[in-house]
């Protein structure tokens, strides 16, 4: 009989902490890098790092899935237990022999357990 609460109480518990974890979507515009070839599509990649894990453990490409936008875009979701907690992140752009250029300033954003699609602003900008 115990085990027959155990799983729907376990069913439970894991829905609720799925539906608690962070979607982020990261969004850059990089118009200005490609005017001035700083960033170069299918030689250079964008990519996204953080404090906070997935990022922080590896890098998150990002992707532009509309050519029209120069607008980069990549999903990331944390998990719950970051819920309420700081995202420090920084776009990176790296080239093909490893070299990378770094936004200079931490950008910042609290994770609330939702989904949040952030603004695509330019790389390396930093006027919000």
């Amino acid at each position: 009989m115990k085990r027959l609460f155990f799983i729907p109480v376990f069913l439970l518990t894991y829905a609720i902490t799925a539906q608690a974890q962070s979607k982020v979507t990261f969004n850059v515009n990089l118009t200005p890098m490609l005017k001035d070839s700083t960033f170069v599509p299918g030689r250079d990649y964008i990519q996204i790092t953080g404090n906070l894990s997935p990022i922080s453990t590896r890098p998150v490409r990002l992707y532009d899935t509309n050519p029209v936008d120069s607008i980069y875009t990549a999903e990331v979701r944390f998990s719950s237990r970051y819920s309420n907690n700081e995202l420090e992140y920084n776009f990176e752009i790296v080239h093909p022999e490893g070299k990378k250029k770094t936004e200079q300033l931490p950008r910042k954003v609290r994770l609330s357990g939702r989904e949040l699609e952030l603004p695509p602003l330019y790389f390396n900008a930093f006027a919000w």
